[in-house]
């Protein structure tokens, strides 16, 4: 799988941060947001379209089509009006694609059965599960694989906090179970969660220097802290909360030391967000029990549909308490938030990478094939999940929604 290419791409980043950036929608709420965090609109945007870049890389994993597919990723971010017209539209560039390199209409019954062949093939049988994690363990996970071995030191500093923070009725400000004696390795099949957790990985750090709950409490702290890796705004932040908290100067030092330990040892201002990419086949997630109902279904139900009931996340959170071989994934390295957020090139370098399809790219390709859908219209723990409302994504929010704007 060649997806260094494609995350090395400027076009790509400069579609990122236009769509963090978004001015326009920056203060929306998503339908998906079940708490109204009207901040998290644009974050929930780039969520949904680096759902759709790995899902693009993972079916149609052919660098011959990556400037076409950045193009027309550019012309939908820039053009759509909803979280579900995001979706929609993303939907229809891999069928737009998948037809293409079948050399297939979306509109013959056989065709559109090849089509859905194909893309669960691609994505199912052969693809791929997520696990992420900090970019500090990279080398070690690349050599090693994954396991679920717990550092002492690292558990003797966040029981330091958490019994501190606790001690002031501030209960659970880590989420992991600290009592626990091996540690489940969390893997999902959406992509989108992959990417939402890397940002967040280690969650721990998260929690305690700015995504906590308890942090509603504070009338002004930095959300972008951890999201950013920026170490005086995540200190400040955790200051501010012992300080909230009337901690005594002795412990509040203690939480700042800890702190001091873990960002070091994590080496945390560097870092970038990592996702080992799992064989489905090594997890036993390679096949859908109805895909013969779903193929079968191509006359009935929209074709936009029938791919998010193969391409939807059925497993938002698998907890594994045995090893993975180094042998059954691949690490990628994602773009951080912080390259995203403070991208350079965007205006000029978007206008470089600006790709025309050509007779060299994809042969005899009909330019009227492009969005000529109906719908083409001018998307570590369930606490966690459920706080932030993107759970709902993971739990088949994405057919939900088409199925509301389709029908069927």
């Amino acid at each position: 799988m060649n997806f260094k290419s494609l995350l090395k791409n400027e076009l790509l980043l400069s579609i990122l941060h236009n769509v963090l950036m978004n001015e326009t929608t920056k203060n929306k709420v998503s339908n998906a947001s079940i708490n109204g965090e009207s901040y998290s609109y644009n974050r929930y945007s780039l969520l949904i379209t680096i759902d759709i870049v790995i899902k693009y890389q993972i079916i149609i994993n052919d660098n011959i089509y990556n400037n076409y597919f950045l193009n027309k990723l550019n012309t939908i971010t820039n053009n759509y009006t909803t979280h579900e017209d995001l979706i929609i539209k993303g939907n229809s560039l891999l069928i737009d694609l998948v037809s293409n390199i079948l050399n297939v209409t979306t509109t013959k019954t056989e065709d559109k059965k090849e089509i859905l062949k194909y893309i669960y093939d691609k994505y199912i049988v052969n693809g791929y599960c997520f696990h992420s994690f900090p970019s500090i363990f990279k080398e070690k996970t690349e050599e090693e694989g994954l396991n679920g071995s717990i550092d002492i030191k690292e558990l003797n500093d966040l029981k330091k906090i958490d019994y501190i923070f606790s001690n002031h009725n501030y209960k659970n400000i880590i989420s992991r179970n600290l009592k626990d004696k091996s540690r489940a390795i969390y893997i999902t099949d959406s992509p989108a969660m992959a990417y939402y957790y890397a940002f967040r990985s280690p969650e721990y750090m998260a929690e305690i220097t700015s995504l906590s709950k308890y942090y509603n409490y504070l009338k002004n702290y930095n959300k972008d802290a951890f999201y950013l890796k920026d170490y005086n705004k995540c200190k400040s932040n955790l200051a501010s909360l012992c300080q909230h908290v009337n901690m005594t100067t002795k412990e509040e030092t203690t939480i700042l030391k800890a702190f001091d330990k873990r960002w070091k040892a994590l080496n945390l201002s560097e870092s970038l967000p990592c996702i080992a990419f799992i064989k489905r086949k090594d997890l036993a997630k390679n096949y859908l029990s109805n895909i013969d109902e779903i193929i079968n279904s191509v006359d009935k139900v929209d074709l936009n549909i029938l791919i998010s009931k193969i391409t939807d996340s059925k497993y938002p959170i698998i907890r594994r308490y045995s090893d993975i071989n180094s042998l059954d994934l691949t690490v990628i390295t994602m773009p951080s938030y912080r390259e995203i957020k403070n991208n350079k090139f965007i205006k000029q370098e978007a206008k470089k990478e600006k790709a025309l399809i050509t007779n060299e790219t994809i042969e005899d390709y009909q330019e009227e094939k492009r969005f000529n859908y109906k719908y083409a219209f001018s998307y570590g723990n369930a606490s966690v999940f459920a706080l932030t409302g993107l759970l709902l994504i993971t739990l088949g929010l994405t057919l939900t929604i088409i199925i509301n704007v389709l029908g069927g």
